[in-house]
């Protein structure tokens, strides 16, 4: 990519990619006149790109072309955000254009996040922000695809579900929620194995939720839709007609499928040309270099900014341990400190190992929701599940360093 040097270029023009490399910069005509109106006006004096990415912030809800000129702005280190991720991140295959146009559709959230008087600069942080977009973009993408049917219809939201059947074009959705219901609250997920790889319901199970559909359906309010046929889903007016367990296998998987199409939509660029005759002239063949410039620069960002965000933890989690009780503090220094089991620490405080073992997990839980928040409001980091369990596992570990005895300093 061919960084943009001129001010009127950096608020005007969009990246179109071709084969998944980025291939030019493509001019927005309103805003490029837009921008070249406000250059006129300050012909006189000398503005900085920061001064007009702080000026463009500033008027997003004032003028109609600012939050236009800022998603102008924005483009490079959303390119560069999913250049590093996309490469780093080797559970699910994404393409750097995917990786790009997933993050750069929260431009709305990223500035709505963004505060000038916290130090930071709007591409710094952008550039932070996209990078944890695209992270949480994948780890979705991740859970979807190692789900079974059945575990994505346990773990969706009736909000999404209902989404879901909305965008595929069906009308009178509520006996499919129904449906939905009726399944979730038969087939529930052993509490000790993840809801991810639920099996299919057993007969007896299908058998249950049909019983239980039929009877809700005979108690539903005349605004409810009921089946009129053995039509399924192929009828976009009408809910599932649920006449055997087969069909109701069906019903569900039809739904899973449905769920599973949501969320995980195809990613296209809205900046790409409807018609395009001339070859891609500019490759990002240097970008496989391992000596490119940029790469190292990128490579270097990405290992302080995990040096910085690490600091930050470690603070969030400092304060959030001064903000614990006395009988917490007692409990961590027995538990990580002098190393003694839950057992000897419930002996010692004359209580059951089990009140102990629920102690330890509240407290790490009210650690967890301190870093969490701080999470969401500093970096746009969703508490999705996957998330929380691997930050969950640093903070024990985080316990077990700040808590682990001091080696005695040695004199001279």
């Amino acid at each position: 990519m061919h960084p943009r040097t001129d001010t009127l270029a950096m608020f005007s023009t969009f990246a179109t990619f071709a084969d998944d490399r980025f291939k030019a910069w493509q001019s927005d005509p309103k805003l490029a006149r837009s921008m070249q109106n406000q250059l006129k006006q300050s012909s006189q004096l000398i503005y900085s790109e920061k001064f007009w990415a702080l000026y463009w912030y500033r008027q997003r809800h004032a003028h109609p072309y600012a939050v236009h000129h800022l998603w102008a702005y924005l483009q490079e280190p959303c390119y560069w955000a999913s250049h590093g991720v996309t490469q780093s991140f080797n559970v699910v295959q994404c393409s750097l254009s995917d990786g790009f146009h997933s993050a750069i559709a929260n431009i709305d959230r990223i500035l709505n996040g963004y505060n000038p008087d916290h130090g930071s600069t709007l591409r710094a942080y952008a550039h932070k922000a996209f990078g944890n977009c695209i992270r949480d973009y994948l780890r979705q993408q991740n859970e979807i695809n190692i789900s079974s049917d059945w575990g994505i219809l346990r773990r969706i939201s009736q909000t999404q579900l209902t989404q879901a059947i909305q965008a595929a074009g069906f009308v009178q959705i509520e006996s499919y929620i129904l449906l939905w219901q009726c399944f979730k609250n038969v087939c529930v997920p052993d509490p000790n194995r993840s809801a991810r790889g639920l099996p299919p319901p057993s007969t007896e199970q299908l058998e249950a939720i049909a019983k239980r559909y039929h009877h809700s359906h005979s108690l539903s309010p005349a605004g409810v839709s009921t089946p009129q046929d053995n039509r399924t889903m192929d009828s976009h007016n009408m809910g599932p007609q649920v006449v055997d367990t087969q069909q109701l296998s069906m019903e569900l998987s039809n739904l899973a499928a449905l769920a599973r199409a949501y969320l995980t939509p195809s990613v296209t660029s809205l900046n790409q040309p409807q018609y395009d005759d001339q070859p891609g002239e500019e490759q990002l063949d240097a970008l496989t270099s391992t000596s490119n410039p940029m790469s190292e620069l990128v490579a270097s960002e990405e290992y302080d900014q995990q040096q910085e965000r690490l600091q930050q933890i470690n603070q969030v989690l400092q304060a959030a341990i001064a903000d614990l009780d006395r009988p917490s503090h007692t409990l961590l220094s027995l538990y990580y400190q002098d190393s003694l089991t839950q057992t000897q620490i419930a002996q010692q405080q004359n209580t059951q190992q089990y009140q102990v073992s629920r102690q330890l997990r509240r407290i790490r839980q009210q650690l967890l929701l301190k870093v969490v928040t701080w999470g969401q409001e500093t970096l746009h980091i969703s508490p999705e599940s996957s998330i929380l369990a691997s930050v969950s596992e640093v903070i024990h570990e985080w316990l077990q360093h700040h808590y682990s005895p001091q080696p005695p300093e040695v004199s001279e």
